[in-house]
């Protein structure tokens, strides 16, 4: 079902880039983006002590067909179990901007729940951000948003998608997810968002997971940025399951392209007493790294990145690693 959506999308954009392009010209602009890791685990209970592994590999193309259509393409490599490789299609849309205002993309798209704050943080290469590491939320679905800015520092977002991720299919008993969003630029050195989303269940109507999300940041030209975001989700997965947490972080321009990288992260789950499944465990993460940029689209990174659990139900866990980004 997903194979057969993606395709239609695919011929569908093929067809209105075709035509678009003939009339003003087709603009295509490559996407490159990959990351990987030099790693030492000297953790309790780890398999080996030292391993190499490609986090990503994204290739792809935007098109720009005129002023107001534009495409974009994104095929990724991803790792799944027992280093197994796969590809799939992330992105696949097809986006109308008829002005400065309105802004309508479907297809598979990108969900602009963490994917803001994950452009603000600007070091998804090294860890992922607090909703997607610790969740496992999928960066893009199958659907369609609108972005609307009705006043120049505010931008409304609004979408519905499959729910699911563009990796699952569609359970035939599952239910779409809908999910708004507002952005606050209040000066050009702080940024602002807020994001509801609601996934309900047709097996179980009475439960539905819902999320809130917010986050603030603030940026000094190239200087330095931090940010701080807050998560809450009740009925993770439609369980009975409430958690929330945040994530706080800094970086700072030493010296040329030497960065400095402080992350703080502070994760919290609750279940109700019947519960009889086993879930994530509370506790505290510490991210920090010294990245280097020799030449543009280069970008290399020594960091330190430990877990340290609440209940000692697993073992805290202490990872060094020296990472590498490559993107045009």
């Amino acid at each position: 079902m997903v194979n057969r959506k993606i395709g239609v999308i695919l011929v569908l954009g093929v067809l209105v880039g075709g035509n678009l392009g003939a009339q003003e010209g087709l603009k295509l602009k490559p996407i490159v983006h990959m990351f990987a890791n030099a790693e030492y685990n000297p953790s309790e209970g780890v398999s080996k002590d030292y391993s190499f592994w490609l986090g990503r590999m994204l290739f792809g193309f935007e098109g720009q067909f005129s002023s107001k259509w534009s495409a974009k393409v994104q095929i990724d490599r991803f790792r799944l179990e027992n280093s197994v490789n796969t590809m799939y299609v992330k992105v696949a849309n097809i986006r109308w901007t008829p002005n400065d205002r309105i802004a309508v993309e479907g297809g598979v798209i990108l969900q602009n729940d963490f994917i803001p704050f994950e452009k603000f943080y600007e070091y998804r290469f090294v860890a992922e951000t607090f909703k997607d590491r610790y969740y496992g939320i999928p960066s893009t679905d199958i659907g369609v948003a609108g972005y609307f800015k009705p006043w120049k520092n505010l931008t409304v977002d609004l979408a519905l998608t499959n729910g699911e991720g563009p990796r699952i299919e569609q359970d035939h008993l599952g239910e779409l997810k809908l999910a708004g969003g507002l952005t606050w630029n209040p000066i050009e050195q702080i940024q602002a968002r807020a994001f509801y989303s609601l996934k309900p269940s047709v097996i179980r109507p009475g439960d539905q997971e819902q999320l809130f999300t917010s986050y603030v940041g603030f940026r000094s030209g190239e200087r330095m940025r931090a940010g701080t975001e807050f998560t809450y989700i009740d009925g993770y997965q439609h369980l009975p399951v409430r958690t929330w947490g945040t994530s706080t972080f800094a970086w700072i321009k030493l010296y040329k392209g030497l960065k400095l990288l402080v992350r703080y992260d502070d994760i919290i789950w609750k279940k109700s007493e019947d519960a009889v499944y086993a879930i994530p465990n509370s506790g505290n993460a510490l991210i920090t790294g010294l990245s280097l940029s020799p030449v543009k689209g280069i970008t290399l990174c020594l960091n330190y990145q430990g877990f340290f659990t609440d209940f000692n139900l697993v073992p805290d866990s202490h990872r060094i690693l020296f990472t590498f980004e490559y993107r045009i």
